[in-house]
């Protein structure tokens, strides 16, 4: 299923971010937008400083064609079908899923500063170049595996619309 793949392979793009030392430095900001029109348009916003991540905002709008959908109820089934509900009430994360005529927006805040990675790690694969237990997300390698999976970085907000 089409919805399930994308949902899947966000998580596993976010998982399989490799986690380095931190380093210090200013708070940060950056964007990133993966676009294919007359299906989905998923944003990632991340707030950092140094190398070490403490914002992931993830917005995703699915139109219902795209996931064979023929209603809200019918997508909203489909959502709950794949999980939706994990993300919420987890300290640290915001989840909501919000149903228009011809789409959903799925909307998944993490605040890394206050997640319990351990819950985090139940709901997608995080990794560590060593192997040891993942203590925060690297930006640098989140950014290249956004670039890596065709995500483009987005400047001043100009983000292209899904139509």
């Amino acid at each position: 299923m089409k919805l399930k793949k994308m949902v899947l392979g966000l998580l596993a793009l976010l998982g399989a971010v490799v986690l380095v030392a931190c380093g210090a430095g200013t708070k940060k900001s950056a964007d990133f937008q993966l676009l294919t029109q007359g299906q989905s348009d998923i944003r990632n916003h991340i707030e950092y400083q140094g190398d070490k991540m403490t914002l992931l905002k993830t917005t995703t709008t699915v139109l219902y064609s795209a996931i064979g959908a023929n209603s809200k109820d019918d997508a909203k089934l489909m959502m709950e079908a794949q999980g939706s509900a994990d993300w919420d009430g987890i300290k640290g994360i915001t989840h909501e899923v919000e149903y228009k005529d011809d789409r959903f927006i799925e909307t998944t805040s993490v605040d890394l500063n206050k997640v319990d990675f351990d819950k985090l790690g139940e709901l997608m694969q995080l990794q560590t170049a060593n192997g040891e237990k993942a203590k925060y997300l690297s930006y640098k390698l989140t950014k290249e595996n956004f670039v890596n999976q065709g995500y483009t970085e987005v400047k001043d907000g100009k983000y292209k619309e899904l139509e």
